[in-house]
């Protein structure tokens, strides 16, 4: 009986004690706040260190650059030993005796031997045989009728080989007049004028000359 009685005077003070404390609310619900972060960037992979090996390390101690060389040093030139040479006098120029010279070797050389007559040209008015020889061509020369009507005009270089005598021996065009008929109209004046006048003395035979004949509308 006695240990009902203590049971139960505990649980009224018990009892007593939970009625007198004051009821606290309920504690507030935890918020979480989310937080938007930015990408991360992509992880770089790390080179893979691979750790020196000693043919390695011997060839960077190959490598290392040779110490400088000591190189001799010039030692600086005094300016009192300079020596400046003195100007040189300008050389007299050689170029005016050279004529003087010139006319000495020419002086000196004997005279060229002449040279042997060649053909020889005739032109008119000279008085002498070839002067005649075209004066008797002049007369026995024709101006093609054809020709004249066409006015074709030009002179006619023709070469002819005459005997002493003034026979015709070669005849030929020599430079053309550009028309074939004057050509001929000048061949056929040496024909009719044969024989020409004969060759002097003087002179060697037979004889190579070379007459123009001309042929113009007056």
């Amino acid at each position: 009986m006695t240990i009902l009685a203590h049971v139960a005077a505990i649980a009224l003070l018990l009892w007593n004690h939970a009625g007198s404390m004051p009821v606290l609310p309920p504690p507030p619900a935890d918020r979480t706040q989310l937080l938007l972060l930015p990408p991360r960037a992509p992880q770089v992979p790390l080179e893979d260190i691979v750790a020196p090996t000693p043919s390695m390390a011997a060839a960077v101690q190959h490598q290392k650059p040779e110490p400088p060389r000591d190189l001799p040093k010039t030692p600086p030139r005094d300016a009192a030993n300079w020596v400046i040479p003195p100007p040189t006098p300008p050389q007299p120029r050689t170029d005016a005796p050279a004529p003087l010279q010139q006319q000495a070797s020419v002086a000196a050389s004997p005279p060229s031997p002449p040279l042997p007559p060649g053909p020889s040209e005739a032109t008119p008015g000279r008085e002498s045989w070839e002067g005649r020889v075209m004066a008797q061509l002049e007369r026995f020369r024709r101006y093609p009728h054809a020709a004249r009507a066409r006015r074709h005009e030009g002179v006619v270089q023709v070469r002819v080989t005459l005997s002493r005598d003034g026979h015709l021996l070669a005849l030929s065009v020599e430079k053309s007049s550009g028309y074939a008929m004057l050509d001929q109209a000048a061949l056929d004046t040496f024909r009719r004028a044969e024989p020409l006048p004969a060759v002097p003395d003087d002179r060697p035979a037979p004889v190579e000359l070379s007459f123009p004949v001309e042929f113009f509308i007056r």
